[in-house]
């Protein structure tokens, strides 16, 4: 016996193919926006709009002041001894780091502020240890705080990724 296919008529068949295009689009739009915002939906929150896109409010604060101190290391200035430099690279990472992990075990509720004040904190630190990278390769100053603390951030977000995680299967 022959098989039956429907076949759809001019309106259907275009509202398939726009369907298929908006699809396509906000696939497309998601990857592009990945690179800015790093976010899933559900931490939206930790984003700003600007001009209608999502931004990521840390890498706004971050990634901007760390330039400015990495440039500023290049040429010289410091905000604080040279001497000084592990205790100003290494101790500001910590407040920023409890409280990412803290927000990720759910132990703290996301806070704004509080995540831009501590990225402030650690900014220049990273400027800083950047501008010594720039001066001399695999410098201490930049991939100690980098390996220790960044392994820390990325095993605090996978456990707050499974707890999401259970929570939707919930």
């Amino acid at each position: 016996m022959g098989r039956m296919t429907h076949v759809l008529d001019p309106d259907e068949q275009f509202a398939a193919k726009v369907a298929e295009i908006n699809a396509r689009a906000r696939e497309e739009a998601g990857r592009r926006a990945l690179w800015r915002t790093h976010h899933h939906p559900d931490q939206y929150d930790r984003c700003v709009t600007i001009g209608g896109a999502r931004w990521c409010r840390r890498c706004l604060t971050l990634y901007p002041v760390a330039a400015l101190f990495a440039v500023l290391t290049l040429i010289g200035w410091s905000a604080w001894p040279e001497d000084l430099d592990l205790w100003f690279i290494w101790l500001p990472c910590i407040p920023a780091t409890l409280d990412f992990v803290a927000e990720q075990l759910r132990l703290v509720r996301y806070s704004a502020r509080r995540q831009f004040l501590t990225t402030l904190l650690v900014a220049p630190a990273l400027g800083r240890g950047i501008g010594h990278e720039l001066q001399d390769s695999f410098s201490w100053e930049l991939w100690g705080p980098v390996l220790c603390f960044c392994t820390i951030w990325f095993l605090a977000a996978i456990a707050g990724f499974r707890l999401r995680q259970a929570d939707s299967v919930e």
